[in-house]
């Protein structure tokens, strides 16, 4: 700071005047630090009013980028088994997505789903954790080579190749885990069932399908 070693100096009128002139100085020179533009002319920093919008407007993004809580509009259950494809080739674009990244599921399937999510939210104050949904006759094929005999199905006829399963996680793979308990005392509400052979064969308690689609 200016005048930190000046020398002593009976006249402490001048001493204290430079002193204070340096600490004018500083503090003008700091301004731009605290918020303002950077430039000459820079502010001392956003005002109270200023902050209070910008805090808005974070929570706005963040509600923004909430996960949705029911499926887009152009997912229709009526259309969800009219695209004619088969076992594991059926496009993206003809499945809705899951409020989880990159899942997706058949219309009828996804509408069940999203239900079953929100009252999953309201119990445990999360989403569902989906580690899998549709899988491509490619991906059924990479899991049936590398997996134990029996844990996955032969490629093409996977309930996950239509898009009517789905794999959990975060708790619901274990079946003293409260999620699965919940999970089977409530899914057929909404469509979903785990079913008999996931019970023993093999042992599944992740693997939940829309109930509908048992037949197709």
């Amino acid at each position: 700071m200016i005048g930190r070693h000046a020398k002593k100096n009976k006249n402490h009128a001048p001493v204290m005047g430079v002193v204070l002139a340096g600490l004018f100085a500083g503090s003008v020179a700091l301004a731009p630090l605290d918020g303002g533009s950077g430039g000459s002319g820079g502010s001392a920093g956003p005002g109270p009013a200023k902050l209070s919008a910008d805090r808005a407007e974070r929570s706005a993004s963040k509600e923004a980028e909430k996960a949705p809580s029911k499926p887009p509009d152009d997912c229709k259950p009526s259309e969800a088994t009219d695209h004619g494809y088969s076992n594991g080739r059926i496009p993206t674009k003809e499945l809705c997505p899951l409020p989880q990244d990159d899942e997706f599921l058949r219309a009828d399937a996804a509408v069940a789903f999203y239900k079953l999510n929100v009252a999953y939210e309201e119990r445990f104050g999360e989403q569902m954790c989906v580690r899998s949904s549709y899988r491509s006759y490619e991906k059924q094929e990479e899991l049936y080579e590398s997996m134990s005999p029996g844990m996955a199905a032969r490629p093409g006829n996977s309930k996950h190749g239509i898009g009517v399963a789905v794999d959990f996680c975060d708790g619901v793979q274990n079946e003293d885990s409260p999620q699965f308990k919940w999970l089977e005392d409530n899914s057929e509400k909404y469509d979903w069932i785990h079913p008999d052979w996931a019970y023993s064969s093999p042992y599944e308690p992740w693997h939940w399908e829309f109930d509908i689609g048992q037949e197709d």
